[in-house]
């Protein structure tokens, strides 16, 4: 199969340029984002958009057919690919200019159309940050800026070292163990100040949990979990 590379000063733009040049029309491409565009810093460093265009094989008119009836999850299925490339991208590129190096890489999200990058190296700490802040605003970066390109699809998630999942069994342990002590000691027990994700996952942890009943106090950085002994049960998770 026949394979260009083209750039641009957008991901848009790139993607015409190979189009053109192969005389097709985009159904008949498969697009592999290589780089983002990107501005640098101070007139510096920036670069141009550059795509990997492949050409599809032929198909019969039968096949075309069930193409077109397929097509808004095919749709999907491109727009899920392209929101990871420019995610990665940008991922790189901001850990690039804190002078961290790292490897990203894209995998299948736990939740249904949301896509994992992960990241791996030497400077992990420096990514995740005191309780995983540095990476949650890293994360927030990511979705609101490929958010803006009006992908379809699931949340972006961005983790370093297996960071989240083991940072969510530390909360469920956690969880548990607070609502043991606030059921034998029949008094309120308050957790310390969490972020909204951090906080929903002591809600969820403990939703089923007849004795104990879960509310969030405060405001802003300060917001906090409260753990109320109740035989009412716990109220649903906050999102």
């Amino acid at each position: 199969m026949r394979s260009i590379e083209c750039e641009g000063d957008s991901i848009d733009e790139a993607i015409a340029k190979a189009l053109g040049t192969l005389q097709v029309e985009r159904d008949r491409v498969e697009i592999e984002i290589l780089t983002d565009a990107a501005r640098g810093v101070w007139g510096f460093g920036g670069r141009k958009a550059r795509v990997r265009a492949t050409l599809r094989p032929r198909v019969s008119a039968l096949s075309a057919d069930v193409s077109r009836e397929a097509s808004p999850a095919a749709t999907e299925a491109a727009d899920i690919s392209g929101a990871a490339g420019r995610a990665r991208a940008l991922v790189e590129e901001v850990l690039g200019l804190f002078g961290v190096a790292c490897t990203v890489t894209v995998h299948e999200g736990a939740e249904p159309g949301s896509i994992l990058l992960a990241v791996t190296g030497e400077e992990s700490g420096l990514v995740i940050g005191r309780r995983g802040q540095t990476l949650d605003a890293l994360e927030y970066l990511v979705n609101r800026v490929v958010g803006r390109d009006g992908e379809r699809g699931g949340r972006i998630v961005v983790d370093v070292e297996r960071y989240r999942e083991r940072r969510q069994e530390a909360l469920e342990q956690l969880a548990r163990r607070l609502a043991e002590k606030a059921k034998v000691t029949g008094r309120v027990v308050s957790v310390n100040p969490m972020s909204p994700r951090d906080r929903r996952i002591v809600h969820l942890t403990l939703q089923d949990d007849s004795g104990v009943a879960t509310r969030s106090q405060g405001t802003g950085h300060y917001r906090r979990v409260l753990l109320i002994p109740s035989p009412g049960g716990s109220r649903p998770p906050e999102r």
